[in-house]
């Protein structure tokens, strides 16, 4: 279990020398440095956690967290981004980074036996959810999936095979959803260029379609998907056949 963390902070104040000793009283070895993308890029082998202090100008921390926001959408791993600060810094620094990639948030003054807590917790159950992207040209599946699935993952929703492509090469999630039958770029052919692409090669596929036919099926199969499933499925089922792909990883 990777205990560092890199603790980003404009200034170096005794309260925040505090809660790095605090941190590091804790078992976390903990790395200060200031909201500066050269700085963090110049680090090697960045830590599995991040906590921004927002404080002061909050403009200045705009771009370490988009290049934060990057490291995570792009890792393999589950790092983690921890914001502490009032509610309206948060708030902004919330504009910049979306939801799914940020932790939890700790308003000021802050209790750091909660943070250790939670951080811990996190580490320990490894609980970021997962993220899924559903990819169909019938906007009702599109809905249907994300109502069926939100519960339990982030879920994000492309309507045809180019714009999954667009989508793939700025985030990175842990599962597609992929239909058989859409125009201009069937299924096999998105399937077939996301494999092909170093970046997401290694995203797993589940086929998702209407259709049973056996000359179907074998084209699907051939193409060495991660599971097969249809659409007809009941709700229930078509979500634990989700559930357990995750929990066989």
């Amino acid at each position: 279990m990777d205990r560092r963390i890199l603790f980003i902070s404009s200034n170096q104040s005794f309260l925040v020398k505090t809660m790095v000793k605090g941190l590091n009283d804790a078992g976390f070895e903990t790395q200060l440095c200031q909201p500066d993308i050269v700085e963090i890029q110049l680090l090697q082998d960045l830590p599995t956690v991040f906590i921004v202090y927002l404080e002061g100008d909050i403009n200045a921390f705009n771009g370490t967290l988009k290049y934060l926001t990057k490291i995570i959408s792009e890792s393999t791993e589950n790092r983690l981004l921890y914001l502490i600060g009032n509610q309206i810094e948060i708030d902004v620094a919330k504009e910049v980074v979306p939801h799914s990639f940020i932790s939890d948030t700790f308003t000021r003054p802050v209790n750091m036996k909660d943070v250790v807590s939670k951080i811990n917790d996190t580490l320990i159950s490894g609980d970021r959810r997962k993220r899924i992207l559903v990819v169909d040209d019938d906007s009702v599946m599109l809905r249907t999936m994300k109502n069926w699935l939100s519960t339990d993952y982030d879920v994000y929703m492309a309507n045809s095979g180019m714009n999954a492509i667009s989508f793939l090469a700025q985030n990175t999630v842990d599962l597609i959803l992929l239909d058989y039958e859409m125009p201009v770029a069937s299924g096999l052919q998105v399937f077939e260029m996301i494999k092909a692409e170093p970046k997401t090669s290694s995203i797993p596929v589940i086929f998702l379609t209407a259709k049973d036919d056996r000359e179907t099926v074998m084209k699907v199969l051939a193409a060495k998907p991660e599971k097969y499933l249809l659409k007809t499925m009941a709700p229930e089922a078509l979500v634990q056949s989700v559930q357990d792909f995750f929990k066989g990883k």
